[in-house]
């Protein structure tokens, strides 16, 4: 707490001015672009490798990158996740949603683990709530992910975006860069745009292409961006090579 205080201070001897006029300049007009959920991960700074700022973009973070089936809820507006997004979506029209997973995601770790049904029991979920939020809203995440490991980890996955017509191909991790957990991770971050697709007050814009759902993954070890591209059916790595092509498929598809 000592050091948060001492940042603090320095907050406000060298960037709060700058913040201030800031905050000035979108106090009566802001205009947010997107709606990002991200990992509470403490090495995920969303504003910091998208170079976004004040007034930019909402922000939602928790353990995994989850937003939770509209299934799990009799009320639909009954949860931070949604309400996030009818505030966002809704009231404020915005018009991107971002889902952006990581590696060495440490929810989806134990994700992995809890594949074992003694490790995922009701006795052990009832002493962990990071267990019971796993198990009950990462749970299809992980039954796609162990599927496509049995059958080879090679054929590619079907997922469902804005409509259920909107299905698109994803080959997840085909150069085999990264670990086993890291490969749940990028399964879990495209599963997530099924689930925010579930909800009622989204439909009708999601019908109408006025509102879209985008994925990306951060490798924090290398520092690179991937975005899912439809066109590739991949992640591809936001860099000079690729740049250029996938704000081609950005303005093409999601204008």
């Amino acid at each position: 707490m000592e050091r948060i205080l001492r940042g603090i201070m320095r907050y406000r001897n060298t960037t709060r001015e700058q913040m201030v006029k800031e905050f000035q300049k979108v106090r009566d007009n802001p205009e947010p672009k997107a709606v990002f959920f991200t990992c509470m991960d403490s090495r995920m700074i969303p504003t910091r490798y998208t170079d976004t700022h004040v007034g930019d973009m909402f922000v939602v973070r928790n353990a995994g990158n989850l937003i939770p089936h509209a299934q799990h809820f009799q009320d639909e507006h009954f949860s931070c996740e949604p309400a996030a997004l009818e505030l966002g979506c809704v009231v404020n029209d915005i018009r991107h949603i971002i889902v952006c997973g990581h590696s060495d995601c440490k929810a989806m770790n134990l994700l992995y683990q809890l594949r074992d049904p003694e490790f995922a029991s009701k006795t052990n979920r009832r002493l962990s709530p990071l267990r019971a939020w796993l198990c009950t809203h990462a749970n299809t995440s992980l039954d796609k992910f162990l599927e496509w490991r049995d059958s080879g980890m090679e054929e590619p996955l079907i997922f469902s975006s804005e409509t259920p017509l909107r299905r698109f191909v994803a080959y997840i991790d085909p150069d085999n860069k990264f670990a086993i957990e890291d490969k749940l991770s990028q399964i879990n971050t495209l599963e997530q745009m099924s689930n925010i697709a579930s909800y009622g007050f989204l439909k009708k814009r999601l019908e109408s292409h006025e509102l879209h759902i985008h994925a990306l993954w951060f490798d924090i070890y290398t520092g690179d961006i991937y975005y899912f591209s439809r066109g590739s059916k991949r992640f591809i790595a936001v860099d000079e090579d690729s740049v250029e092509k996938l704000t081609t498929e950005v303005r093409k598809f999601y204008s």
